[in-house]
């Protein structure tokens, strides 16, 4: 028993000595705005270690296991996998690029936190998906408290910038992006949450029903559901298609 609590609050204490700084995780370019760090794996010398060639092995649960024998690089890497689909996620859903550093940032410490109580049932990315959509929901309640109770007619809360974007948000550029945008924001949290899981993150239908927690079929339905609607939202701001 001494020596499985030893090992608990080891793992404890690595992951508290990596907890992300406030640049740990989103840092400032040269213009002074948000940007996600390069998560790409093939930067990641431990994660040359991992077989990531191997269709049955997750590489994030090989890097768990990794860091719980010791390797603080594993937990690096792990989170530098994590980062970018992170504050993907983040910013499709509140689609302004500092409010989604901000709980990109706060989605990250809370993986950080709970990592030692991570018991594998689900995968590291599905949990970390519904760890980031819970940090969403929490930061839109708090602004709706505090600011947007009654927002303007026609206004989504979401910011559409003219002038020209950051890096970490060029995916907005095109017209119709950028107007796909502003339509998710005219949408009740549910359908959005589950046009991003799917369209834009790329989820399959299975880890989406267990980041929302309900069957594949509701799910499917309320696709189909979302879809429309945006479909909707677009044709009223004059974007007519598919």
């Amino acid at each position: 028993m001494a020596e499985a609590a030893r090992s608990q609050r080891d793992q404890q204490a690595s992951a508290n000595k990596h907890r992300p700084s406030r640049t740990g995780i989103i840092t400032n370019n040269a213009s002074g705005t948000h940007a996600a760090m390069d998560p790409d794996p093939s930067r990641s010398g431990v994660l040359g270690a991992v077989r990531t060639d191997d269709p049955i092995v997750d590489p994030d649960q090989e890097l768990i296991e990794a860091w719980r024998n010791g390797s603080e690089a594993a937990l690096d890497a792990l989170f530098e996998r994590s980062q970018g689909r992170i504050y993907g996620l983040c910013l499709r859903m509140l689609g302004r690029p500092e409010a989604a550093a901000d709980v990109a940032q706060n989605a990250m410490m809370r993986m950080y936190e709970g990592l030692p109580r991570f018991d594998g049932r689900a995968r590291f990315s599905t949990w970390s998906v519904r760890v980031t959509l819970n940090c969403v929901y929490s930061h839109l309640r708090r602004e709706k408290l505090r600011r947007h109770a009654r927002l303007p007619e026609g206004d989504s809360g979401f910011e559409l910038r003219s002038r020209e974007p950051e890096p970490s948000a060029r995916i907005e550029t095109n017209d119709l992006h950028r107007s796909v945008v502003a339509g998710l924001g005219l949408l009740d949290l549910q359908a959005r949450a589950i046009l991003v899981l799917r369209d834009l993150q790329g989820l399959d239908y299975g880890d989406i029903a267990e980041v929302l927690g309900t069957p594949i079929g509701t799910v499917k339905s309320r696709l189909f559901r979302a879809r429309a609607a945006l479909r909707e939202a677009l044709g009223r701001m004059g974007h007519v298609g598919d």
